[in-house]
């Protein structure tokens, strides 16, 4: 699971055929080339794998992990406003999607929708996307991809670098500093590393939103002595609910999702006012590697606090819901070079989670207290030959589930005329095998055919079974189903990827089936009316889904300074699902002149037609069209760059935006950033 996959030294040393990935711009990685440029090789197998190139990243400096990604084919946000975003892969988000940061799988309350993944951006010299159902070599949950946060290695020499990077944009007022040191002494490699971010409302093309501030702290920590590998990372962020999406009674929300935007009028400001969240997050890992043998043991405190307006007598500054998630991960990877050709990587992981509702909120969980232990073992084989490379793997995993909570019942009316509310326990136990099977054809040096077939699961979470009540920072009342089955997955990606030094093409095509597959289903016929105010309904349901899409990613270079680039992604569900994204498509053209260039972008979104009539509280929104520039320039150990986002400063809804009931994107924005290396 969160153990890489790095093969033995002496492997590499027997193999006439090395094995690394070359990260290209959109380029799926290739297993088969020797990386030179003092970057750890990412090795996903057989699986379809892509990168940020080096400028995107740049480019992006100061987004969000979720907004860093999308750049990428096949990759979009599910958002909640503006300041919460989670990173989609074919369609998939959440608990379907594992990220690994610094080889430690990332868990914290990520069920929700709301929930942005607790990962300071800054820390990643390499963000990659492993598009396949993963959940062979990662363990559970994998089932729509995987996504590495990979930072730099730790430098082997003494000599001490650094690096600063600020941003500025003028949509919220925000700034961004983040700033980090390495060096080494006496043979222990260190680094520190830190990062600050600040921002008021967000504008629309012709309003603010109101309580749409953020303000987020980060640092973290790395030292590597020989075999030893010690990391910190303290994430810290406080943001602001829209204050249009928490009403007060049944006509209101009506009247608001006709209208479609805020009766309210707001101004500019930095403060952060409830309804709002408080998420810390801290991570620990100690590991341990050698040529054939790693050990690594993490912690992770993940402690969530929301806050909503108190309609009754009370104090604004108790949170509504107070949860703490305390998790312990062992992983352990042996690999074996078996002759010449085959090679395998044989692993066990176990997992110990604890979760608590911390007393004194005054409202009822929304989800339950539990403990749950999971386990699992894998083997993967991998048999390498100059033009081809041929993979299979098996992994088991059994999850133990305790739960204690409170849930109402709907058949029974009490005195005062509500529902009663009553204490439950329950043990649930889930087990399934995962497997995958690949291939890599290399026809020459520039040319590649990949196909890997994937089977996944994933144990539904505490809310998908137990959830019963409102969830503040959604602003939707959630039902769960108690008898919620385990999802079962199949995916099947074929790629061909074509590279030269003017043209660079890559295409994906891909299914995936899933059984029992959990959604939250909003009901427009109903809404609940609590003493906070008044909200949508979302109930859990499950069905076998069927998914097939196309991703395509492609420059060509031509006269001697224009690029032009161009991404695409299509996905097809059998059933009409809430929150798959619709058709988009990006492209832009690039001139380059020495150290500086000039980028004009645009990107289609298409209306999500594949939509049921009175299945949600609104319709998907109309198609939209956006414009974006960015001038950049580096001399010598600075670089600076200007973009605007959103240039015509078009007024325009997402329907991957949960407040898309009640509000527009953002506006225009200005960002500049300075990048500064010594």
């Amino acid at each position: 699971m969160s153990i890489s996959k790095q093969l033995p030294l002496f492997c590499l040393l027997t193999y006439a055929v090395p094995v690394l990935a070359q990260v290209g711009r959109g380029d799926t990685i290739r297993l088969r080339d020797v990386e030179v440029r003092g970057k750890t090789p990412v090795k996903t197998g057989t699986a379809t794998a892509m990168s940020l190139s080096n400028e995107q990243l740049e480019q992006t400096r100061g987004a969000s992990l979720a907004g860093a990604l999308s750049r990428l084919p096949g990759l979009s946000i599910l958002k909640t406003g503006h300041s919460i975003e989670k990173p989609v892969i074919n369609g998939m988000h959440s608990n379907r999607v594992l990220i690994l940061n610094n080889g430690v799988r990332q868990e914290g309350q990520q069920w929700g929708t709301e929930h942005a993944p607790e990962v300071d951006a800054y820390v990643a010299k390499e963000l990659v996307v492993i598009k396949g159902a993963e959940g062979v070599r990662y363990g559970a949950d994998a089932l729509g991809g995987v996504i590495l946060v990979k930072p730099a290695p730790l430098p082997e020499q003494g000599k001490l670098k650094g690096e600063v990077y600020l941003s500025g944009a003028t949509n919220g007022r925000s700034g961004n500093a983040a700033a980090m040191l390495q060096g080494n002494a006496h043979g222990i490699g260190w680094r520190a590393q830190g990062s600050f971010k600040k921002a008021g409302n967000i504008k629309t093309a012709d309003y603010y939103l109101g309580n749409t501030g953020v303000n987020e702290s980060n640092f973290s920590a790395a030292l590597k002595y020989r075999s030893f590998d010690i990391y910190y990372s303290h994430f810290s962020t406080a943001l602001g609910i829209l204050h249009s999406a928490h009403i007060g009674t049944v006509e209101d929300i009506a009247a608001r999702i006709t209208h479609g935007r805020p009766f309210e009028t707001y101004d500019f400001t930095y403060d952060i006012t409830p309804p709002r969240q408080q998420v810390t997050h801290d991570l620990a890992k100690l590991s341990w590697k050698t040529d054939q043998l790693e050990i690594q043991y993490a912690f992770q405190r993940n402690h969530r606090e929301e806050f909503d307006l108190r309609r009754s007598a009370g104090n604004d500054a108790r949170a509504m819901m107070d949860l703490v998630l305390s998790t312990q991960t062992i992983d352990a990877a042996y690999h074996i070079c078996h002759n010449n050709y085959l090679k395998g990587t044989w692993g066990v992981n176990g997992m110990l989670q604890v979760n608590n509702n911390t007393p004194g909120t005054g409202t009822t969980p929304l989800i339950p207290n539990f403990d749950s232990y999971t386990l699992g073992a894998y083997a993967v084989e991998r048999f390498v030959k100059e033009r081809y490379e041929l993979e299979a793997g098996i992994r088991y995993d059994f999850k133990y589930f305790d739960a204690a909570g409170y849930r109402y019942d709907y058949t029974k009316f009490n005195d005062n005329g509500g529902f009663d509310l009553n204490l439950f326990t329950d043990i649930r136990q889930f087990h399934n095998v995962s497997g995958s099977l690949g291939a890599v054809l290399h026809f020459n040096n520039k040319l590649e055919l990949r196909s890997n077939i994937g089977l996944a699961w994933r144990a539904p979470g505490a809310n998908e079974l137990y959830s019963d009540g409102l969830h503040h920072g959604a602003a939707i009342y959630e039902i769960g189903n108690p008898d919620t089955k385990s999802e079962q997955g199949y995916k099947w990606v074929n790629s061909l990827s074509y590279s030269s030094n003017k043209l660079q093409l890559h295409l994906d095509v891909y299914a995936h089936y899933i059984s029992n597959y959990i959604y939250a289903q909003p009901t427009p016929d109903t809404v609940r009316r609590t003493v906070r105010g008044t909200f949508p309904i979302f109930i859990y349901q499950q069905t076998d889904a069927a998914f097939a899409g196309i991703d395509f990613g492609g420059s060509y270079r031509f006269l001697p300074r224009f690029t032009y680039t161009a991404n695409a992604a299509v996905i097809r569900s059998r059933e009409y699902l809430p929150y798959i994204p619709a058709d988009r498509f990006d492209h832009g053209l690039q001139w380059d002149y020495k150290q500086c260039y000039i980028k004009l972008e645009h990107r289609y979104v298409a209306r999500q037609k594949r939509y049921k009539t009175n299945t949600d509280y609104a319709a998907p929104p109309p198609a939209y069209h956006l414009f974006a520039a960015i001038a950049a320039v580096k001399y010598k150990s600075v670089s600076v760059s200007l973009s605007v986002d959103n240039l015509t400063n078009r007024l325009y809804k997402d329907y991957m935006d949960r407040f898309r009931y009640y509000a527009h994107e953002m506006g225009r924005n200005f960002t500049l950033r300075i990048h500064y290396t010594f």
